[in-house]
């Protein structure tokens, strides 16, 4: 009786398996994750953070408190990319891993830079709209040293958290993931979701505040003066501001609400071959927001090139710079060649 059972259940179990096929959706969902994300988005996001602290690293934006944290922003939306490429470009193109610390690594880098990123922009965001409400009172505790402390704290705590990391993730057939539990799963997720949770309140609320006193300033200076014209660079990092912080509400909210809403089941469901159809909508959608979350690391540049006018001189100040040097060197060295020919004709 017992052989009976086993056999059934041997012969049900590879049933269902062979029932497993790629829909339309999965089909879209695996080229879209291993085109679009593997390549587009850690190629131009890659580029596009180094430019940014380039350009914030420049005399314009240098002194600013904005623009320190958005180069500390840039620096780790870079390293997010990183970890993309060490972890899910490899396992997309099915590149063998054999360490385990290697796995250990890159899910540290991935999970530790992205909450930095989120921490940072939620700083950067409570900085402003201090500065803002309070332009004179802000001054004697908004200073450069409380700034690289509040981002030394950032950088530490989230570090200290993220090493479970170094427990729970690991090597399984020659792929990264989770091969324990350091404590309670029910805990963990209550933990991460708070620390998108805090920065994300943070944003939004301090982008209110941000918006309602610039609104306020510009009416009461048009009053007094008839002009409205501001600080042309700050007004230009505050746009920036205010841009990257939408950009991070519209590209990451949705995939946090999604794992809240579907049932777990479902949002663990990997891979992309399916037994039904509803399970492959599922990973499509799962899989659409989770690349918008990434997204939200590469495209901070871009949005800083559409909403910051003094962002765009400097990089065509940049390019105008490097254009000149170039074509001296190559005079230069014209000139050197034409020198060292009439001197061998002379002889």
């Amino acid at each position: 009786m017992s052989m009976t059972t086993n056999t059934t259940s041997f012969f049900t179990e590879a049933s269902a398996i062979a029932e497993k096929r790629f829909y339309p959706e999965s089909t879209f969902i695996f080229w879209w994750e291993k085109v679009f994300l593997t390549i587009l988005v850690v190629i131009l996001g890659m580029i596009g953070n180094l430019l940014s602290f380039i350009l914030l690293s420049r005399q314009r934006f240098r002194n600013s408190a904005a623009g320190f944290y958005m180069r500390a922003l840039s620096l780790s939306d870079a390293g997010v990319m990183i970890g993309l490429v060490g972890n899910h470009t490899m396992r997309m193109y099915q590149v063998q891993i054999h360490s385990a610390i290697y796995c250990k690594i890159i899910y540290f880098i991935i999970k530790w830079l992205m909450a930095v990123s989120d921490w940072i922009l939620g700083a950067m965001c409570l900085e402003r709209s201090i500065a803002v409400s309070f332009p004179l009172k802000s001054k004697a505790f908004l200073k450069p040293r409380n700034n690289r402390i509040a981002l030394g704290v950032i950088l530490a705590m989230l570090a200290l958290y993220y090493s479970y990391v170094f427990e729970a993730y690991g090597l399984k057939q020659g792929v990264c993931r989770t091969v324990s539990m350091s404590y309670p799963v029910a805990i963990r997720t209550m933990v991460d979701y708070t620390l998108v949770l805090v920065p994300m309140f943070l944003i939004i609320s301090s982008n209110i505040v941000i918006i309602v006193c610039i609104v306020r300033a510009a009416r009461h200076q048009l009053t007094l003066t008839g002009s409205s014209d501001t600080n042309s660079t700050q007004s230009s990092l505050i746009a920036m501001l205010i841009s990257i912080s939408f950009a991070f509400v519209v590209l990451k909210s949705p995939y946090y609400l999604i794992k809240v809403i579907l049932p777990a089941s479902l949002t663990k469901k990997v891979g992309y071959v399916f037994v039904t159809r509803e399970d492959a909508v599922y990973r499509m959608m799962l899989g659409i927001f989770t690349i918008n979350m990434y997204v939200n690391h590469a495209v901070n540049f871009y949005l800083y090139m559409l909403s910051g006018k003094e962002y765009r001189k400097e990089l065509k100040m940049m390019i105008t710079s490097l254009c000149k040097r170039g074509t001296a060197n190559k005079m230069e060295m014209s000139n050197t060649t034409s020198i060292t020919i009439s001197t061998t004709d002379t002889k």
